[in-house]
């Protein structure tokens, strides 16, 4: 079989790297100093062997014990129904003052909120 790729880690993976670090600690494997080295390599370290040789003289847990870490995609932006509402609040606004009718601007903020508390569900 072929050689593995060396992946790249992210900062979920140096986390985990310096959590696990500390448990070793904890449990009197590493010094306070050697902890804090062991660290600072974890937090530099780009590639997942880096982080895989920290460990090469300590038990379990390791790194490579736990499951990669899942990329999330990114949150959707909410610019666009920040924009939408400004947008229909100038509208409303401009409606007071032409209508001079408040009754009908109350109206219309009534039924654009049930249309987005509908939409949120």
């Amino acid at each position: 079989m072929g050689k593995q790729r060396d992946l790249r880690v992210g900062d979920r993976e140096r986390e985990l790297a310096m959590e696990l670090l500390g448990r070793h600690m904890s449990a009197g494997r590493l010094e306070v100093d050697e902890y804090d080295q062991r660290c600072v390599r974890a937090a530099s370290a780009r590639y997942a062997s880096e982080l895989d040789a920290l460990f090469d003289d300590l038990p379990s847990p390791r790194p490579s014990d736990h499951a990669p870490v899942p990329v999330r995609p990114a949150p959707a932006s909410r610019t666009g129904n920040v924009v939408l509402v400004a947008c229909v609040g100038a509208m409303l606004v401009f409606l007071a003052i032409v209508v001079k009718q408040p009754a009908f601007v109350v109206l219309l903020v009534l039924a654009f909120g049930l249309w987005f508390a509908r939409g949120r569900r």
